[in-house]
């Protein structure tokens, strides 16, 4: 067991049951108290039970970047675990997603701390190697939340919690097809002139970006290919992972679009020119980055008005939460999008990391995903779930 090197003491197994049992409740991001927080450099700040006098255990959560508001939530229910936990919990990040080196060295230098667990959102799996084989050569337990660290071949990453990101992606896939007008602009189609299906996806090295594309895909071909006259005929491109030819001349193309980086201004371009697309009946924005996009390239949404907007007749479906977003639903300007639960990821990743840290066993735990729209986004068990 590695002891917490701030305080040693015992842990009654029953009261860290009670713990994890009591943020099992989606969303538990209702009543908790503000963090209190204390830079410590740049790229980090240290979330800590105001009045905790000693800790257990020395955790350190690594987002794939800071200051993004799914990150912020996810921190939320990590601190309220710490809080109950009574352990140290010292967040970093880069800046931004792109800035791979800076989110190793943050790895590596929680390692060279000796810390007792990591929990970790990977930017880019490959990069990680040589700090997270240390790690576990070390005997420093490694926890992955949101995307986690798909692909992990050095044995330091014990479990993750996290949505499951195909399924999530193909509720998304699932109201779209099932959306009457989009199921009309499809069906009109023919093979002179195809219908186009646009997937606006942040990046293609996130894990759960690419699962969740990968859901999406799969559900929306099984689907589409279930209408009338549309078997065989759906063409998946514009991005090597996801290409599928269709057997028989297209009807509907699904097209993926990946812009040159995750920065805003890149985002907004590739959603502006997906909007020019002919032939366009929808659009699936895999999350909030992307989604963002979308709305500056209409207007703030206004443009997808189902009544009086520009591109009144393309279907939207959108992913993960914010102010813009939620608006955007509320007023129907989106069909709706999937909500996380990144509380409930913060609070049970620090769960299974204090487990993982006392040699406890560990494994997988689904934070769930739940489809909202304009008719439930206001009803208490899905409000809670879009963050601000």
């Amino acid at each position: 067991m590695r002891l917490g090197k701030n305080l040693v003491c015992a842990i009654m197994g029953a009261a860290l049951a009670g713990a994890i049992l009591a943020g099992c409740g989606g969303g538990g991001s209702q009543g908790a108290p503000e963090p209190s927080a204390e830079g410590t450099g740049e790229n980090e700040y240290t979330l800590q039970a105001p009045t905790g006098d000693g800790t257990v255990m020395d955790i350190r959560i690594i987002s794939k970047s800071l200051g993004n508001p799914f990150y912020e939530e996810a921190f939320r229910g990590a601190y309220d675990a710490a809080n109950d936990m009574d352990v140290l919990l010292t967040t970093y990040g880069p800046e931004v997603e792109t800035d791979i080196e800076r989110q190793v060295e943050l790895v590596r230098e929680a390692v060279d701390a000796d810390c007792d667990a990591i929990i970790l959102a990977a930017c880019d799996t490959a990069s990680l190697a040589g700090p997270l084989t240390a790690a576990r050569e070390a005997g420093i337990p490694v926890i992955g939340f949101d995307s986690g660290v798909p692909g992990d071949e050095t044995g330091a990453v014990l479990a993750t919690a996290a949505t499951d990101n195909v399924k999530a992606g193909a509720k998304a896939a699932d109201k779209m097809i099932a959306d009457p007008g989009f199921q009309k602009a499809v069906l009109g189609a023919d093979a002179g002139k195809p219908a186009v299906l646009a997937i606006l996806a942040q990046d293609a090295t996130s894990g759960s970006i690419c699962e969740r594309v990968d859901g999406f895909v799969e559900e929306a071909v099984k689907e589409l290919e279930a209408l009338d006259g549309l078997a065989g005929a759906v063409d998946v491109s514009g991005y090597e992972r996801w290409t599928q030819p269709s057997e028989s001349p297209a009807v509907v193309r699904i097209v993926v679009t990946v812009p040159p980086s995750s920065g805003e201004e890149d985002i907004q371009a590739a959603a502006q020119t997906i909007f020019e697309t002919k032939d366009l009946a929808g659009i699936f924005a895999a999350n909030q980055s992307a989604v963002n996009g979308i709305l500056a390239a209409s207007d703030g949404g206004k443009e997808l008005d189902r009544t009086n907007g520009r591109y009144k007749n393309i279907i939207v479906a959108g992913f993960d939460g914010g102010e813009a977003q939620r608006e955007a639903v509320a007023k129907g300007f989106l069909l709706g999008s999937v909500a996380q639960d990144p509380y409930q990821m913060g609070y049970q990743s620090v769960a299974l990391a204090l487990k993982a840290a006392q040699d406890q066993p560990v494994v997988d735990i689904d934070t769930g995903s739940w489809w909202y729209d304009a008719e439930n986004i206001d009803s208490e068990d899905i409000s809670v779930l879009i963050y601000d």
